[in-house]
């Protein structure tokens, strides 16, 4: 942990729920704040005691539902701003085709497994003007699997939550990679198969 990381933890101490959702909301938002870490050691220090667990947990779920919200908002707004041979390209109406297929579940899996993604994939439902309704949804079912989640790994850990954290980190690095090679090897398949056609 870096110096920084130790500060939000005093404040976390200090503050409780209130610092919790303050990070778990502008995290929401891109702002490179280590949430998931806050999240363990929330665990860990209500098995010690120190934070009540219903509040805490339920303070910090609104916080993330909500920064999803605005970041979703944020999408919404600013796509107007794109140059329209963006927004009326085939690229993009492919993207809204495929938001509008596999949305829920690509909301759902960044809240928790992919969280790197997260932001990107707010931004492109509301540019996309996916529902907000069906959107909402799915991150607040994604976000309550997160909160309890990690909030229940540090508790259960509470020992070993620091480690914990590590290989969270870690392990969404690795997914993360693994997603990006898979949808690479998908495009270059497609354009070698679409390349083969059109010779043939």
């Amino acid at each position: 942990m870096n110096e920084f990381s130790d500060l939000l933890l005093t404040l976390l101490l200090n503050q409780g729920a209130a610092l919790l959702a303050g990070v778990l909301f502008f995290a929401a938002l891109g702002v490179p704040l280590p949430a998931t870490l806050l999240l363990l050691a929330t665990g860990a220090f209500v098995r010690h005691g120190v934070l009540p667990v219903v509040w805490t947990v339920a303070v910090a779920w609104l916080g993330a539902v909500l920064g999803d919200a605005c970041s979703y908002l944020l999408g919404r707004w600013g796509a107007h701003r794109l140059p329209v041979r963006i927004t009326t390209g085939p690229a993009w109406q492919r993207a809204s085709t495929l938001f509008g297929r596999w949305g829920a579940s690509s909301v759902f899996l960044t809240r928790f497994l992919l969280t790197p993604l997260a932001l990107p994939v707010n931004l492109l439902a509301g540019s996309t003007r996916y529902g907000l309704s069906r959107f909402l949804a799915a991150v607040v079912l994604g976000e309550s699997v997160w909160v309890v989640l990690f909030v229940g790994l540090g508790y259960t850990f509470a020992d070993r939550w620091e480690w914990l954290a590590q290989f969270a980190g870690d392990l969404v690095g690795v997914l993360l990679g693994a997603v990006v090679l898979g949808l690479g090897a998908f495009l270059l398949l497609r354009r070698a198969q679409r390349a083969h056609a059109g010779s043939v």
